[in-house]
Formats: C-alpha cells, structure tokens, sequence
C-alpha cells in the first residue's frame, strides 16, 4: 500500500479530499501529510448542508495528528471556504479535525486520556506540546461535555463552597447527590452566583428537586427559597459542617484554656490541638494514652470534648420527634456548661433545628461533596495552584463532572 493511501485511510478521508504526499525530515523529527482538494471540487455548507457549493477561497493550515513511529505528524491541508446562496461565506471543517482547533480528532481523544490520567506537565511532556495546546485541549472538551450533559433527571443537589484563591475568594459548587458528580460552578459564594444556576434550569427540573443539602451561608438559603417551592423543607444542614463548627468550638476552648494553664506555669495542653479534634475511634495509639491522661483533670476542654462527641448521638435516631427530645437535652447541656464557643454553637444549632432535622426525612447529607473535595484539592496540588479561577472551574469539571469529553 502507497504511504498516500495509507494516510487517507487513517485520517478517514473521501472524495474530494486526498493525500497529494508524504515526506519525512529525519532532522526535524517530523512527519508531514499534505492533504489537497481538486481546483474544481465543490462542497457542502457547513451551515444548512446546501451541497455543492463552490469554494471561495483557501488558506493554509496544520494540524498535530498522532506521532508516526515516534516521529511527530503534521497534517498540512488548505482550509477552505465555502460561498453558499443562503448561508454567505462559511469556513468548512476539515474531516480530521474540529472547526477552530490545530489538533486532529485522533490526537485531541488520546491528549484527553493522559490529561486524565496525569499532571498537564507530565501530559506536556508525554505528547510534546506547550502548556497552553493542552489548556486549549481542556477548556473546548469541557465546552463539549457541558453542550451534551442532560440535567433532566436531577432531584437531590449538594450546594457548596470552594477557596481557590489566599484570601476570601471562592466558588460555589454544586453536585448531583445520586451521581457524585459537579454539575454546576461559579465564582464567589453570593446569592446572585447561585441565582445563576437555577436560571439556566427549566422549570420541570426546578420542580423535581426534592432535596438540598447545604451549610448555614445565608445567601445559598436565600436563594433556594427563591427559586425551590417549600425549599426550608427540603433543605439539610449537611451534618459534617455542624460538626466542624463543633471542632472549632472545642478547639476555640483548648486554645483559650492553654493560655490559662500556661500562665500558671502548666502546659498540659501544650500541642494537643489534633488530640481533642480525632473522634475517639479515630485516635492513633500514642495519642489516646495522652488523651486519657488529659481527661483524668477536670480540664473546660474536656467538658467541651464531651459536648461535642455527645452531639453525635443525633444522628443514630430514626424519627424527628426522638431526635428533637434529645436535642433539647443536649442544648441544655451546652447552654448551662459556662463555655462561650459552645454556647454560642448550640444556640446557632436551635436557630437552624427545623433544618438540621429535616434529616430524618431525607437522610441525605453532604459527604459526596467532602468526597469530591478531596479530588477538588488533589487536582490544585498537581497543578501547585491556579492563579486563573476559570481555568480551576474547567479543570473540575474535567475530572469531576462526569461529562463527555471526547470529540466526536
């Protein structure tokens, strides 16, 4: 078989395009195919699909195709225009490629998979290309996928809150609880950002959902009760955010509590901080020795300790009314116990009790997000950071939205 022939089978070419040649610069390392149209070949409109409509003009192009034996392959073809009487000039697009980009469909696919895979360095470096090719690579394969995704069949949404930047600058993400997936992003945590979101959802979408999870940020519930019919209702209070408000309280005492000790000399809190922050079950060895140690003295944390790890027990009733008794118990317990961090979080739990009991009737909570997270933050550390928030929201939902990345 002809090297011409070969490639036109490869690149899956038809009349009227063809492979004029092949040549090869062992110097350069490369590979270029040069591709051609006949001076008098017509085409279809890219637009309405008129056919044969006579080209107006070409101009040169390249394009990356997979590396031939090592070598890198270059597709070299003039792109033309067509002159349609309905449609006016259109720019064509070429068989092998899609409109505006200067990589093959072959190549774009397989440069999707190492960035899957791998770091954008080590993806740069894998298929010899700058930084920003792979960026371009990225940002149109989440243009696709977000073109594609169908949200018709969404009804339990976590709504949460991302730092990508130092300072108070963050995303708000919000994730298909059933899935585990991102489904939508936007930069800061206002209430105008989520309201963006719910606009761009149909009003049958908007009437399904039926359950939220959520922290206590007052602009995200503002904006569910604008947009969710019965949205207090259908809202949780993830109880992972009340419990981390619960770690900063009892850290909050540690804290206040060290610098008393440490005045009167005693440093028996001194670099205890993560001690009182592991659940019990959790407690490496060395530190539970410690642990028990502290709690023989009848140390504020330690009262503060067990508040916290008593509020736990809410969770294991089945019905509202049970959960609700003990909750009062345990309020009291927290409002009596002279601790002001833990006073002023049980009040804030009472404030918010007929949401933070709405559990019970959806169990649902906001772990996938945590979960997610966690991916969240491994892809910041491969990439050591972003500096350009749009760029971090296309690389999340490139490995977290679940969408459908490969041209087709």
């Amino acid at each position: 078989m002809r090297d011409t022939a070969l490639y036109e089978q490869i690149l899956g070419l038809s009349a009227p395009w063809q492979v004029s040649s092949v040549t090869m610069d062992q110097q350069a390392q490369t590979i270029t195919v040069c591709v051609e149209l006949p001076p008098a070949a017509t085409l279809a409109c890219p637009k309405c699909d008129r056919a044969g409509c006579t080209i107006k003009d070409r101009q040169p192009r390249t394009w990356r195709h997979l590396d031939t034996c090592q070598y890198k392959t270059l597709i070299s073809a003039p792109l033309p225009r067509t002159e349609c009487p309905d449609c006016g000039v259109k720019t064509i697009a070429p068989p092998w490629a899609l409109k505006h980009s200067r990589f093959t469909l072959l190549f774009e696919r397989f440069a999707i998979d190492a960035l899957l895979e791998m770091s954008v360095t080590g993806a740069c470096g894998l298929l010899r290309m700058s930084w920003d090719e792979a960026d371009g690579i990225v940002a149109r394969a989440v243009e696709r996928g977000l073109e594609r995704r169908d949200l018709s069949k969404l009804r339990r949404i976590g709504i949460d809150e991302k730092q990508v930047l130092a300072g108070h600058h963050y995303i708000t993400v919000v994730y298909d609880l059933e899935t585990s997936k991102v489904v939508w992003m936007g930069q800061d945590r206002t209430e105008e950002t989520l309201d963006r979101f719910f606009e761009g959802l149909p009003k049958a979408v908007l009437g399904q959902i039926e359950c939220i999870t959520m922290d206590m940020w007052k602009p995200y519930r503002a904006s569910c009760r604008k947009w969710i019919a019965g949205a207090d209702e259908k809202t949780v209070l993830d109880r992972f955010h009340l419990e981390r408000h619960l770690g900063e309280a009892v850290n909050d005492v540690r804290k206040q509590e060290a610098r008393e000790l440490a005045a009167q000399g005693i440093e028996l809190l001194k670099k205890t901080k993560y001690d009182w922050l592991y659940r019990p079950e959790n407690l490496p060895p060395e530190r539970a020795a410690r642990m028990l140690e502290q709690r023989q003295y009848d140390l504020k944390t330690g009262r503060a300790y067990a508040i916290r790890e008593n509020f736990r027990h809410l969770w294991d009733f089945v019905f509202p009314p049970g959960a609700r008794r003990f909750f009062k118990g345990w309020y009291f317990w927290a409002t009596h116990s002279r601790l002001t961090p833990m006073i002023k979080v049980a009040k804030m739990f009472n404030t918010h009790l007929e949401r933070i009991l709405t559990f019970f009737k959806l169990r649902a909570t906001n772990s996938i997000a945590e979960g997610v997270n966690n991916k969240i933050q491994t892809i910041k550390k491969k990439a050591y950071g972003y500096r350009n928030v749009q760029r971090f929201i296309n690389a999340i939902y490139f490995h977290c939205g679940g969408l459908e990345l490969y041209p087709l």
